[in-house]
């Protein structure tokens, strides 16, 4: 009975603690693999470092060293789906290859295949629903989401300006106002529908709308060309 409760004690110290296999980049990713799991469980009002740590196995300490705190952690599960995306179009030199209605339309597919991921839409529904309780839960998801994404489409712009394939004024402020038209109904339908009411919207024909209209106002008119051929 003795050696069991040894043995037990043993794996139980085994488990928790610093990581001991693996890369750094490796053991950051299963901490924030268990803090995604927590925080879409619990919330964020009902997570915790120490849900964390038991989830991933290891001491609050070993988290400690890497995050600051709570709304930190959150920061780091938003930025590594942002970073998902970003890897796969949003920060690729493709873009700048592509004409303008063709490029907008990929942006826009990568967004709102984002905010369709179940635990990006759930992750959008926590910051959402408890950045008024939470005032460095919003900063985190400004810093860490938003900003980025609006910095890679300002990006593409101002390299689309530099070309003459765009007319802005002030790239930033556009990138913000093309996002916030791609995602306003997709968003409203996140906090306030149904599973159901997110299916039954024609992405397509949304972004299509959100793109002829945002070209209207951007597109050359000098040449004489046809805006709805871009």
């Amino acid at each position: 009975m003795d050696k069991d409760n040894d043995s037990t004690q043993a794996a139980a110290k085994h488990r928790v603690g610093r990581p001991r296999r693996g890369t750094e980049s490796a053991r950051t990713d299963t901490l924030i693999g268990a803090a995604t799991r927590v925080f879409l469980r619990d919330g964020y009002g009902g997570a915790s470092i120490d849900k964390v740590a038991s989830e991933a196995g290891v001491s609050t300490r070993t988290i400690y060293e890497r995050f600051k705190n709570k709304a930190d952690l959150l920061g780091a599960v938003i930025s590594r789906l942002v970073d998902r995306d970003m890897a796969t179009g949003l920060a690729t030199e493709e873009l700048d290859r592509l004409e303008p209605r063709q490029a907008l339309t990929v942006i826009g597919q990568i967004i709102t295949g984002h905010a369709c991921d179940p635990e990006s839409a759930a992750l959008f529904r926590i910051v959402a629903t408890e950045a008024q309780r939470f005032p460095e839960l919003a900063a985190k998801m400004r810093c860490s989401a938003k900003q980025r994404v609006d910095d890679a489409v300002a990006r593409y712009f101002r390299n689309q300006v530099h070309r003459g394939t765009l007319t802005l004024a002030d790239p930033e402020r556009a990138a913000s106002l093309f996002l916030q038209m791609v995602c306003a109904e997709l968003h409203q339908c996140l906090l306030f529908g149904t599973a159901d009411d997110i299916a039954n919207l024609d992405i397509t024909a949304h972004l299509q709308q959100v793109i002829d209209i945002f070209l209207n106002g951007a597109v050359p008119r000098s040449n004489g060309r046809s805006i709805a051929a871009l």
